[in-house]
């Protein structure tokens, strides 16, 4: 259901550069907000964030480890972790207080809860600012302004997303299966998909460094495939609408994806891809 951000000053950790937030009229469904999801997409949802923030740090260089960095989305701290060799310290903010409970913990990890269309931080309290597969979910322009405001001058932007569900190697049927019968059945929730283009980025401050895609190969057993299917909005919708138990989804799931999955496992490739952004070293009037 609709939540309302969540003041700074109800959350805990030993952050600075805190504030009340400008925004008091933001409206957001998280499809993630319950303890039971929270515990699924922390225990099963694939992680190759590292693969993916490799390249990034492959590009910055020298220019790592940055002092300070935000997460935003953060989950259960499977992209905020994976941040650890790119910053000194890492802020992981996410409006959900059940993902937040099942966050990975680190001595250089503080957790915030909060929007990202209203980040609760002073102006330029962030080196690097990344969204790992949580973009889709914002209000996109609102975002991009908070994030011009709370990075530095000559700070990084960072927005990826790391492939969960694939496709398995040589096997259009699946694909076929994905389409016709997957999605029939679990639409995918709404969303706003929309790339973000070199001049909107422009007109926030940012300008473009590298796009990339990558691919990567991982075999899943069927037992593994299903549960992390079981971490998809589409499906906790269904689940959390009472449409359908968790049980029923499994049983389900377990029924039509057995024969794609031969001795139990399958091959997947998975596609990534990453959008390298730099804040301008100028002020701008949209950071606010």
């Amino acid at each position: 259901m609709p939540n309302r951000p969540t003041d700074a000053a109800e959350a805990p950790g030993p952050v600075t550069g805190l504030r009340a937030g400008p925004a008091t009229d933001v409206r957001i469904i998280n499809h993630f907000n319950s303890q039971e999801a929270a515990a699924r997409y922390a225990g099963n949802r694939p992680q190759s964030h590292g693969r993916v923030l490799g390249l990034v740090e492959s590009i910055l260089g020298a220019a790592l480890p940055v002092e300070r960095a935000l997460d935003v989305g953060c989950g259960t701290g499977h992209s905020t972790v994976a941040l650890l060799p790119l910053a000194r310290s890492v802020v992981g903010l996410d409006s959900s207080r059940f993902m937040l409970a099942q966050a990975a913990q680190a001595p250089a990890i503080a957790y915030r809860s909060g929007y990202a269309e209203a980040l609760p931080f002073a102006r330029s309290s962030f080196d690097l600012v990344t969204v790992c597969s949580a973009y889709h979910w914002f209000d996109q322009e609102k975002f991009l302004q908070e994030a011009a405001r709370v990075l530095r001058g000559g700070g990084w932007l960072v927005l990826y997303k790391v492939g969960s569900t694939g496709k398995i190697a040589n096997n259009a049927g699946f694909d076929t299966w994905k389409r016709e019968v997957f999605r029939t059945r679990y639409p995918k929730a709404q969303r706003n998909d929309e790339v973000l283009t070199e001049e909107k980025a422009i007109g926030f401050g940012f300008h473009d460094v590298a796009r990339e895609r990558l691919t990567h190969c991982v075999r899943h057993t069927l037992n593994e495939y299903v549960d992390n299917l079981l971490t998809h909005s589409s499906l906790i919708g269904a689940m959390d609408r009472q449409q359908e138990s968790v049980a029923e989804t499994r049983r389900w799931l377990r029924q039509e994806l057995g024969p794609y999955f031969g001795q139990g496992s399958a091959d997947f490739i998975h596609e990534d891809w990453v959008h390298l952004l730099r804040r301008d070293l100028s002020a701008s009037e949209c950071s606010g």
